[in-house]
Parts: structure tokens; C-alpha cells; sequence
């Protein structure tokens, strides 16, 4: 029963945004989410790079670097998991 009342009030607030904003509307129900820029490989590339250079300087230089390149390679991690295959 709950299901059901949940598919109704979800049905009558898509009808809604299809009366107020068609526009919105359209681009909710389309293909999908569009991609987000932090998201694109080479931008998940350029951080691992930025990451993995900041380890390596960060042992010949300043021991910080290797705490923020670190950082850096964990942000990677998380954008290489959370992306969508095509």
C-alpha cells in the first residue's frame, strides 16, 4: 500500500514539473545525468599524475608534499570509483 500511495504522489509531481517547467521536465526524463567535468577521464588522470608527483617530490623535498600528494591520489581514487562506464 505504501509502494503504491509513493508511485502516485511520485507520478502527480512529475505531472506537475511537466505543466510548470516542460523544460526541466524533458531533461529529467532524458538519457541520463550529463557528465560532470571533475568527472572526465583526463581530469581523473591529471590528479592521479598531480598526486603521484607530489609523493615522489615530497620524499626528495618537504615530507608535507607527501601528505597532500596523498590526499591527491585518495581524490583520485574516489573520482576513478564513482565514475560511470559508458
Amino acid at each position: 500500500m505504501d509502494a503504491e500511495y509513493e508511485r502516485r504522489q511520485l507520478r502527480r509531481i512529475e505531472r506537475w514539473f511537466e505543466v510548470t517547467d516542460p523544460r526541466l521536465a524533458a531533461t529529467l526524463a532524458g538519457p541520463g545525468a550529463p557528465v560532470r567535468t571533475a568527472n572526465r577521464r583526463s581530469v581523473r588522470f591529471a590528479v592521479d599524475a598531480a598526486g603521484l608527483t607530489l609523493v615522489v617530490a615530497g620524499t626528495a623535498v618537504a615530507l608535507p608534499l607527501v601528505f597532500f600528494g596523498c590526499l591527491l591520489l585518495m581524490t583520485g581514487a574516489c573520482l576513478h570509483t564513482t565514475c560511470r562506464r559508458r
